[in-house]
């Protein structure tokens, strides 16, 4: 008896799992969406600071990443795909991640980032309502959260984002 409920309770979870993962829409909504950017302010890589200031008045992406996110190493490729799209700022935001690893990261791959925040403590993805890396927020032109894509930006996302830019460019 044991045996045949632990074979129902496998199959169940199994099951469950199966249908979860395989749901076509995998957005969360954020509750930050059409609302202004949350309180922000950090170190920059170049010593430079990254606050509300930097988001005013042009279109632009939030990146958290980290160097030791496996599918942020896959979204790299497509962030350049998506400047050279579409010539966007994308602020990236380096969520708990250590500088040295991060500055051997971005010269093995490149830098499609205008400014890298350091978010040391994680502080500042909980404040954006950051699920796990990569996220990222498209911000209009008065520092409006338009947008969010959770997981990695790829060709699907990229024309999504297109079509969201281009919306608020009008």
């Amino acid at each position: 008896m044991k045996y045949i409920t632990l074979i129902i309770a496998t199959a169940f979870i199994f099951i469950s799992l199966f249908f979860g993962l395989n749901k076509k829409d995998k957005t969360l909504n954020s509750p930050l969406l059409n609302k202004p950017i949350p309180e922000i302010n950090l170190d920059s890589l170049k010593n430079e600071k990254l606050n509300e200031s930097d988001f005013k008045k042009e279109i632009l992406l939030v990146n958290f990443f980290a160097s030791w996110c496996v599918p942020c190493i896959v979204e790299h490729d497509f962030l350049f795909e998506l400047k050279k799209q579409k010539p966007i700022k994308i602020y990236g935001i380096n969520y708990k991640d250590d500088i040295k690893n991060l500055e051997i990261w971005l010269e093995k791959l490149g830098n499609p980032y205008s400014k890298i925040g350091i978010d040391k403590t994680g502080i500042t993805g909980i404040n954006w309502g950051v699920n796990g890396i990569p996220e990222s927020f498209l911000i209009d032109k008065n520092g409006i959260i338009k947008h969010k894509i959770n997981g990695v930006i790829n060709e699907k996302q990229i024309k999504i984002l297109l079509t969201k830019i281009e919306a608020l460019e009008k």
